[in-house]
């Protein structure tokens, strides 16, 4: 829980860095887990008001108005954002307003998606374009992107498409040139793709806008932006004409959008869904999604998209009935057969066909319930997977707002340690539900992200450090990648904390092989650590105790020896 200040007392500068600190994490989680973003949100709002620190207050009141929007409520986003208005114009903060009437402005769009209402969209345009002017004047190039690229939005939603790209271009123009951060390069990539998509028609070069903004929102963990760049490839390969592809992309769109939990991604990602699955012709899946994407839907159903469930009811039952009538010639021509066996009079010939017949029958029945046995034990291997990934993701967000309340800086380390064990457990749960694979880990792709968030948490960008992946043991089982990605994740972190203060360039390399077992080495260009050194004190670290516990529980041994920094080997029993 945050420790509070005493009511009326006011701001100290520790008390203010402390809140803008909360606000830049609230910020970040708007694209990744709303609920927490909302509680942060609510606890910069009462902390601000018991210091009277007002510039905090108006970033509080401004972030819950951005949760409400991506909840779909909002009544409340408008009612948040003009809280925070007057509060931003009384100090004069420009920035502020601007980032204000962006959110006004992209609630509007959304209303205005929502009810199909072309003034709100007219709305939206006019708050995007006081966000734009604002934030030119105060010279926060990271809202004028944002604001082009809310412009952009809105005159395509209007239809007015070449304005829509001059303001796209903009945005990208602004992004490359000044690099603000936060960055919205990759908005402005796949705004910038759509654009060639639904009024250019050419998919080629739009498909790749929205791959080059993947890579950029993904590094920036935002779930949301992903989401809009896999809607958007759906569409895009859909159009193309390659419908597996553009299954793939709306499968992973949809599970991002679930993931949000954004009820206005979600009925996007449903659509893109519907109409992928409609155009491969697969019906049944199609139906369902058409189904719950209705069901989200706030205005009433109208007579073509009734025609159109009605159509693709009819062509599935259609299609049931030709593969009934098959399966019934088939049947037929089995039984004409044994009645030519019936009138050759050779009644063992029955006996033996009526035995195999129903052997065949069993075996057919038995298969069927295996594989459906089979299928429902591997959703609810996903299902559970997926259940462990959201709880160790509460755990650590729960961990990471005890940090921000600690005062003693080697406690609240002590809190972040332990955090980013916990995400190390939930990334390979998380890698686990979203393939059909749910026994097995893909090292590469692990160890890749594991690193990557590491590296982040530490403040270092990917173009600042040298990481060298030699992973040809590329696939392990759950119960063997975990302690493995649990070690990586101590001698990466140990690395991150003790390596690198004087090193002018970071390297860190990991490799993995299948050498006469399982071989594993970690890799830093630091000052390095004395073999006597790590055996005299590693008992008095917990995280050189976890190391030595989990190399033994895999009946593994760690040696450490310097070479060119700290070198870590691990030799391990025969992995199958």
């Amino acid at each position: 829980m945050i420790v509070s200040v005493a009511a009326g007392q006011s701001a100290t500068r520790a008390d203010t860095l402390t809140i803008n600190r909360w606000c830049r994490t609230a910020f970040d989680l708007l694209s990744a887990n709303t609920d927490s973003a909302n509680a942060l949100s609510r606890q910069i709002v009462s902390q601000s008001q018991q210091i009277h620190y007002p510039y905090g207050l108006a970033r509080g009141y401004a972030l819950i108005g951005a949760v409400m929007r991506n909840q779909g409520t909002f009544d409340s986003a408008v009612y948040y954002a003009q809280k925070a208005l007057p509060l931003f114009e009384s100090q004069n903060r420009r920035d502020g307003i601007a980032h204000v009437y962006n959110l006004l402005a992209q609630t509007y769009k959304r209303m205005g998606d929502a009810q199909n209402v072309r003034l709100l969209t007219q709305k939206a345009l006019q708050y995007a374009d006081m966000a734009r002017h604002f934030a030119f004047q105060s010279r926060n190039y990271s809202e004028l992107s944002r604001a082009y690229n809310t412009l952009g939005i809105s005159y395509r939603d209007l239809h007015k498409f070449d304005s829509a790209r001059v303001n796209y271009l903009q945005a990208i123009a602004i992004e490359t040139k000044y690099h603000p951060n936060p960055s919205y390069l990759p908005v402005s990539y796949a705004n910038y793709g759509q654009i060639l998509m639904d009024a250019d028609r050419n998919f080629t070069l739009a498909i790749r806008f929205f791959k080059m903004a993947v890579p950029l929102y993904e590094q920036q963990h935002n779930l949301t932006g992903l989401e809009h760049a896999y809607r958007n490839l759906s569409w895009a390969y859909r159009q193309q004409g390659n419908q597996p592809a553009a299954m793939a992309a709306a499968d992973k769109a949809l599970a991002l959008s679930r993931l949000v939990n954004d009820p206005h991604r979600l009925f996007n990602s449903l659509e893109a869904a519907y109409m992928a699955y409609r155009a491969a012709g697969n019906y049944a899946k199609a139906i369902g999604f058409l189904e719950e994407w209705k069901d989200r839907e706030d205005s009433l159903m109208n007579v073509e998209k009734t025609r159109t469930i009605a159509m693709l009811e009819a062509t599935y039952q259609f299609q049931r009935k030709e593969a009934r009538i098959r399966q019934l010639a088939e049947e037929n021509r089995r039984e004409r057969r044994q009645m030519t066996y019936l009138t050759a009079g050779l009644c063992l010939l029955i006996f033996l066909f009526g035995g195999l017949f129903w052997q065949y029958q069993s075996i057919r029945s038995s298969r069927i319930r295996i594989r459906h046995q089979s299928d429902q034990m591997a959703l609810m291997m996903k299902e559970l997977h997926h259940r462990v990934k959201n709880n160790l993701a509460i755990v650590s967000s729960l961990l990471r707002l005890q940090s921000y309340q600690l005062t003693d800086e080697r406690v609240a380390q002590a809190i972040r340690t332990g955090q980013q064990r916990v995400e190390a457990m939930a990334l390979i749960h998380h890698r686990l539900y979203q393939t059909d694979n749910v026994t097995t880990v893909n090292m590469r792709d692990y160890l890749s992200d594991l690193a990557n968030s590491l590296m982040q948490a530490y403040g270092y960008y990917p173009d600042e450090v040298d990481l060298h992946l030699d992973i040809t043991k590329e696939w392990l089982e759950v119960d063997i990648a975990v302690p493995i990605g649990l070690i990586v994740n101590e001698l990466v972190t140990n690395s991150f904390k003790h390596a690198y203060e004087s090193v002018s360039r970071p390297m860190l390399r990991i490799r993995l092989h299948e050498q006469q077992g399982l071989f594993l080495e970690v890799q830093d260009n630091g000052p390095g650590i004395a073999p006597d050194d790590w055996e005299e004190h590693g008992q008095e670290s917990f995280g050189k105790q976890l190391v030595a516990s989990l190399c033994k529980q895999l009946s593994g041994v760690v040696e450490v020896r310097y070479q060119n920094g700290a070198l870590f080997r691990m030799r391990f029993a025969e992995v199958n």
